[in-house]
């Protein structure tokens, strides 16, 4: 919480104003990439989904043009979503209220996802974006996306360790610095910060069943 993980995933989209030559994407500074072809090239969904009194639709294609149906569906579904979609009054052509008033928290989180997954782009970020998402949906969400795109980057903000042990490469951040990289069994193995965050999130969920 409050490490930096959020300001870091702003910079590699431009949303802040860094200095040239501390940002690279696949060797070549970020400066140096039009700003519109950066962003149309990342797919963003944060904790604090932005829902407008729109459409589901809407919502979801977010002004993009060409989205058909099939791909719109997909997009739902992936974010497991499409059956309570479904079961809304005009389904994907229901009127949300005001920020998503009528939707929980978890659902303008899957709403948010489906947007950022829904033109596949080459690298998705999901910034702490299934938090208010239980275990079980979360799951199956991660699993339909990485089994998907597991030729694309994905960078996945989480403090459930369950959900980034299976990354290729876990950073560890800890208040503002990165303390440890590595995959989650060399981790593991070296006993340390994440390893001790590890075993104590393994021992709150033992005692919650």
């Amino acid at each position: 919480i409050g490490s930096g993980k959020t300001s870091l995933f702003h910079a590699l989209a431009r949303f802040h104003n860094i200095p040239r030559g501390r940002v690279f994407l696949d060797g070549r500074d970020i400066h140096e990439i039009p700003l519109k072809t950066l962003r149309k090239a990342i797919g963003f969904a944060t904790q604090e989904a932005v829902i407008f009194s729109d459409t589901v639709r809407n919502n979801v294609i977010f002004g993009r043009a060409g989205i058909s149906d099939e791909i719109l569906f997909a997009a739902l579904k992936t974010a497991q979503l499409i059956e309570e979609i479904q079961q809304l009054e005009n389904g994907v052509d229901t009127l949300l209220g005001e920020r998503g008033i009528t939707l929980s928290g978890g659902q303008r989180q899957r709403v948010s996802i489906a947007r950022a997954i829904l033109a596949d782009p080459p690298i998705l970020i999901l910034d702490d974006a299934l938090s208010m998402v239980d275990t079980r949906t979360e799951e199956k969400i991660l699993n339909d996306i990485l089994g998907a795109r597991n030729e694309k980057t994905n960078l996945i903000v989480s403090h459930r360790l369950s959900t980034i042990s299976r990354a290729d490469r876990i950073v560890f951040f800890e208040r503002g610095a990165i303390v440890e990289t590595g995959d989650h069994d060399a981790l593991i193995k070296r006993g340390t910060a994440y390893a001790r965050l590890y075993e104590r999130q393994l021992l709150a969920k033992e005692l919650e069943m």
